[in-house]
């Protein structure tokens, strides 16, 4: 990711999400948000949530403080977890098609989150 595209990426976050806190962690840019939203039947509704930005990956990662239950009551699958700034957060796989030339960090983050409206 070039240096450009990560400054304009933490620009939208601030933008888009009152109170985002940016942290620096190595290479990385930590970008906490307070609040992200799950589709609609999904518990619980929503979430604190991480951005994270490195120069070195192709798109940023997005992790999560909980991971809901599914609108078919079930748990997400191909989950994982990692500690960053000291918390530890969920990370999941999940196919989402993102070029940081054309796609907004707004864009990445509602895309990432779609992932929890399939059914398993």
């Amino acid at each position: 990711m070039t240096k450009d595209n990560l400054k304009r990426l933490v620009e939208e976050l601030a933008r888009e999400y009152t109170d985002a806190v940016r942290l620096e962690e190595g290479n990385k840019t930590l970008i906490r948000l307070p609040s992200v939203y799950f589709p609609d039947g999904c518990v619980p509704s929503n979430t604190t949530a991480l951005v994270i930005l490195d120069e070195q990956q192709p798109a940023p990662q997005l992790f999560l403080k909980d991971l809901p239950t599914l609108p078919n009551n079930k748990t997400p699958r191909s989950v994982n977890t990692a500690t960053f700034a000291g918390d530890p957060w969920h990370g999941f796989s999940f196919s989402q098609p993102w070029d940081e030339h054309s796609n907004s960090a707004v864009q990445f983050v509602e895309g990432r989150l779609r992932r929890f409206a399939l059914s398993e």
